[in-house]
C-alpha cells in the first residue's frame, strides 16, 4: 500500500515529504521529465480565467475530499466529507499518514448561479460512520429526472481497519432528504472505491474495487445494477481481475448507457502497474477483455493511490488521463493523457500533461469534457517551495493545441486532489487544502463565454 495523505489537514505537510521519502526508499529517485509530445509549436488553447476562491463546507469540521458534478436543473452540486463533532478521534495509521477522523459524514450543496453562492449544506448519509476520503470519497450522479444517487465508502468496522471496506447507497427521498443508506457489498468488508452513474433509461450502475478473493488473483472489478427506483437488478458480479489495491476506477457511457466502458490500474505478477480499458456492448452484464491503454512499465511494490480518470465525446473519442512514474522516474514521472478514436480497441501513444519535476511525489490528475469538446486537465503538483499545489491545462479539441501550464491553489502548506465540473458556461474547480490540523475545501470558477 502506497504512503497515503491524510483526509483533513492533521500533519499534512509532514505526509507530502514522507510520499517523496517513501518512494526514494522503494528505489525511485526525486526528479522528473517525459514525453514532449504535449509541447508542440501548436497555437495555444484558451487559459481559462478563474476567480477569485471560495470556501465550501463547516470550517470547525474540516471539509475535505471535494466531488462536483452538474445537474440536468442547470445547477452545480458538490459532495464532500466532514467531521461529526469539532473534535474528532482519530484513526491509527501504520506507514506515513497520521490518520484520518474516524467519524465522517458526507455532506451535500448546491449552486444556481456557476459557483458564485452556495445553498446551505446539506447531510446525505444518515449513520453515524467513518467516512472513506481521498481515492475513495463520496460521488453522486443523477437521472434524467434529476433524481439523484449517492456512493460512498466506509471503514470497516472490524477494527477499523482501512483496507477493509463497505460500498454505501443512497438516493434522494423526493421530500428534500434522503434515503437511509444501505450496504451494497453482499461480502461485508471488501468494497472499496465506489462510481455511479445513471443511463438514459434509468438504471444505475455501482461499480468498485472488491477484495472478497485474493487469489489467485487479487483485487476484483465488481458491479451492481439498480432500478431508478434503488431497487437492485442484480447481485453483485465480477467483471475483471488484478486491480491495484488503493486505486479509483472510471466509468463512461454510450448509446444512453448500452455500452460502458470501465478504466482502472491493474497489477502483473511483476507489480508493474500499467491502466487498462474494459467495454460492455450490453449496458454493463459483460466486459470484453481488457486493452492496455499505454506500456508505461512502472514497476513498483505499492499502491500508487492514484487512479485513471476517462470521458467520451461527442465524436465517439475516448479520453484518459492518469500519474505514473513509468521506466525512468527522472525521465518520465508525471501526469499524462491518451486518446482511442476507435471505441477503445486501441490507444494513441501518450502525451505529456505535466511533469513531476520538482520531486517524487503522487499526482491525482482528472479531466472534464466542455461542450465544445475542450478537454481540461487538473492535477496536484509540488511547486518550486515543495508545497503541492493545484495546476490546470487545457487541450482543444483538435487533439494538439495545448494551453499553458497555470497555477490555481496558492496554499500556505497543501492542495491536492482537485475535481472538476464544466457546463456551458463555466468550469469550476474544486480540491482539499491544509494548514497545520485543519482542512477546509476550497472551489474557483472561470467563465467560458466571452
Amino acid at each position: 500500500m502506497a504512503p497515503q495523505f491524510p483526509s483533513t489537514g492533521k500533519g499534512a505537510a509532514q505526509a507530502v515529504a514522507a510520499a517523496a521519502v517513501g518512494l526514494a526508499l522503494c528505489g525511485i529517485p526525486a526528479g522528473a521529465g517525459g514525453d514532449t509530445s504535449a509541447s508542440r509549436p501548436v497555437p495555444p488553447a484558451a487559459t481559462p480565467a478563474f476567480g477569485p476562491a471560495l470556501r465550501l463546507g463547516n470550517a470547525d469540521r474540516n471539509p475535505s475530499t471535494p466531488f462536483l458534478r452538474p445537474g440536468p436543473d442547470g445547477r452545480l452540486y458538490a459532495v464532500w466529507t466532514e467531521d461529526n463533532t469539532d473534535r474528532p478521534a482519530y484513526l491509527k495509521r501504520e506507514g506515513y499518514s497520521p490518520g484520518t477522523s474516524l467519524l465522517r459524514a458526507a455532506v451535500l450543496a448546491w449552486s444556481a448561479d456557476g459557483g458564485k453562492t452556495w445553498s446551505p449544506s446539506k447531510r446525505v448519509n444518515s449513520a453515524v460512520e467513518a467516512i472513506q476520503g481521498e481515492e475513495s470519497g463520496p460521488r453522486i450522479a443523477f437521472g434524467a429526472d434529476n433524481k439523484m444517487y449517492a456512493v460512498w465508502s466506509v471503514t470497516d468496522s472490524a477494527g477499523g481497519n482501512i483496507l477493509r471496506g463497505n460500498v454505501r447507497f443512497t438516493m434522494a427521498d423526493g421530500a428534500g432528504g434522503f434515503t437511509p443508506a444501505r450496504t451494497l457489498n453482499e461480502v461485508k468488508g471488501a468494497a472499496r472505491f465506489p462510481v455511479v452513474e445513471v443511463a438514459s433509461d434509468g438504471t444505475v450502475l455501482v461499480a468498485w474495487v472488491d477484495r472478497r478473493i485474493d487469489n489467485p488473483k487479487p483485487r476484483q472489478l465488481y458491479l451492481m445494477r439498480l432500478g431508478a427506483d434503488g431497487k437492485p437488478l442484480t447481485k453483485n458480479y465480477p467483471v475483471g481481475e488484478g486491480m491495484c489495491d488503493c486505486c479509483r476506477i472510471g466509468m463512461a457511457f454510450a448509446n444512453g448507457g448500452r455500452t460502458v466502458y470501465m478504466v482502472n490500474r491493474k497489477v502483473s505478477p511483476e507489480q508493474i502497474r500499467n491502466h487498462e480499458l474494459r467495454k460492455s456492448s450490453d449496458g454493463g452484464a459483460t466486459f470484453g477483455p481488457p486493452v492496455e491503454i499505454s506500456d508505461d512499465r512502472w514497476k513498483v511494490p505499492f499502491c500508487p493511490d492514484s487512479g485513471p480518470t476517462i470521458v467520451r465525446d461527442g465524436r465517439g473519442f475516448l479520453h484518459v488521463a492518469w500519474f505514473t512514474l513509468g521506466r525512468s522516474p527522472e525521465k518520465e514521472a508525471g501526469v499524462y493523457y491518451a486518446v482511442s478514436k476507435d471505441g477503445g480497441q486501441s490507444f494513441a501513444p501518450r502525451q505529456l500533461i505535466d511533469s513531476n519535476s520538482i520531486g517524487a511525489a503522487l499526482l491525482h490528475p482528472t479531466l472534464a469534457l466542455g461542450k465544445d469538446g475542450t478537454l481540461y486537465f487538473a492535477w496536484d503538483n509540488l511547486d518550486g517551495s515543495s508545497k503541492a499545489q493545484i495546476f490546470v491545462r487545457a487541450l482543444a479539441p483538435d487533439g494538439k493545441s495545448w494551453s499553458p501550464v497555470q497555477q490555481v491553489s496558492r496554499a500556505k502548506e497543501n492542495a491536492w486532489r482537485p475535481v472538476l465540473a464544466v457546463s456551458e458556461k463555466d468550469l469550476d474547480v474544486a480540491w482539499t487544502e491544509v494548514d497545520g490540523e485543519e482542512s477546509w475545501v476550497v472551489l474557483r470558477r472561470a467563465s467560458l463565454v466571452e
